[in-house]
């Protein structure tokens, strides 16, 4: 692999640099909080080194690679932030005295996460892998990562869509992605 041919004295500060920018961009776009810079930043450059193995010359630069990749993993986390539940101010005339949500308020999410885990484990071991793999990264990625020609690749999420379709889930409009 080319990796060895990236100059470490320039490679550490524009991974810093870019990692810093994405966190920023993250923090102030997506709703993380002020605490969590820190954690964005180091989470993308760890991702970033450990694809770093992956470079290669032949394909771009390494200024490119490293963009790239900080951005795909800047990408996966503001997903995962949009779909991660928000805690939401209890007022003091709902909470009484205590200070605690009532289970049924989350029973929705809990039985929406338990449906899901029944669907994917009725489906085929590799099926299963697709579709987690799709929950976290664009097709296009779940495409290289898998061998998979774009026909094949089709057919395994239209079968993860009538299944999940079968078991009563329905598509919803403004899904929204990043890639």
């Amino acid at each position: 692999m080319a990796a060895a041919t990236i100059p470490l004295a320039d490679f550490t500060p524009y991974l810093l640099q870019q990692t810093a920018l994405r966190a920023s961009l993250l923090q102030t776009s997506f709703g993380f909080a002020a605490d969590e810079w820190d954690d964005l930043r180091q989470d993308l450059a760890l991702d970033c080194l450990r694809r770093l193995p992956k470079f290669d010359s032949s394909r771009g630069n390494w200024q490119g690679f490293v963009r790239g990749v900080v951005r795909h993993h800047a990408c996966v986390l503001a997903s995962r932030q949009k779909f991660r539940p928000q805690p939401q101010p209890i007022e003091e005339s709902e909470a009484g005295s205590a200070c605690e949500l009532p289970a049924e308020d989350f029973r929705p999410l809990l039985e929406l996460g338990l449906d899901t885990e029944r669907v994917l484990a009725s489906l085929p071991p590799d099926l299963t892998s697709i579709a987690r793999l799709l929950a976290e990264m664009p097709v296009s990625v779940v495409r290289r990562k898998t061998g998979l020609t774009a026909a094949q690749l089709n057919r395994s999420i239209a079968r993860i869509r009538a299944a999940f379709m079968q078991a009563g889930f329905r598509p919803q409009a403004g899904g929204g992605a990043c890639d």
